[in-house]
């Protein structure tokens, strides 16, 4: 008996409006999920730049502005070079693995997740001449090669396979572990010669008439722009 053409067809748009209804949803997941991560990186970075200490933390808070999230992002893996390299040793031949030998349904995102990390690894190395940091990466990425050919049912093995399955959550909470362990905040060091002294430390915000200054003791100053003579 012939299939009936008309209900194949119903079904075909049936399923069409289903992913349709479904896509706003799938959005908003991980829209929320990238809103969860972000607010956990920020609050730990606060609380790091800060010494772990309250009331200097939410002094910070007050000089960000809702268009630094980038910034503080970028400034924070720039500012933490040896720890982003760390970082790069153990999470970037993960996501070489996982984009070979890992689930399909992720690979574009892994892929782009790998070429990031090759292009941080490859300033890291020139900049500041970190050279065991490709030789530990290439390290890490032959010791899980060969953990691939262990039997089946090994626990190391096991534990791979996941990894390689969760690679996108190895790498964020690989990122809070640097936002929690980094204490250099994501602008640069500065020298400030003012009439009342020299300040050492990271000017933060400049707003109109003076400067939001975090010191090298994790001290949160103001210093009046009138009073300051000279920034390095």
């Amino acid at each position: 008996m012939d299939a009936d053409p008309t209900g194949t067809a119903v079904e075909g748009r049936g399923a069409s409006v289903q992913d349709r209804v479904q896509l706003p949803t799938r959005f908003a997941g991980a829209a929320a999920h990238g809103a969860t991560w972000g607010v956990a990186f920020l609050t730990l970075r606060l609380f790091a730049v800060s010494g772990y200490d309250w009331h200097t933390a939410f002094l910070v808070s007050t000089t960000l502005g809702l268009n630094d999230g980038f910034a503080l992002i970028f400034g924070s893996l720039i500012a933490e070079h040896t720890l982003t390299a760390v970082l790069l040793i153990g999470v970037l031949p993960l996501l070489f693995a996982g984009y070979l030998w890992g689930p399909r349904e992720h690979r574009t995102v892994v892929l782009l997740l790998s070429a990031l990390g090759l292009v941080i690894l490859l300033a890291l190395t020139s900049s500041f001449g970190i050279w065991w940091l490709p030789a530990g990466a290439a390290t890490v990425f032959a010791v899980i090669a060969l953990i691939r050919f262990l039997p089946s049912g090994r626990p190391l093995k096991h534990a791979l396979a996941v990894a390689m399955a969760r690679v996108g959550w190895v790498a964020g909470i690989g990122v809070l572990v640097l936002a929690a362990l980094g204490q250099t905040p994501w602008v640069p060091h500065e020298v400030i010669e003012t009439t009342d002294g020299t300040i050492t430390g990271y000017v933060l915000s400049v707003d109109p008439g003076f400067l939001n200054v975090l010191t090298d003791e994790r001290h949160f100053t103001i210093v009046i722009s009138g009073n300051v003579l000279s920034r390095e």
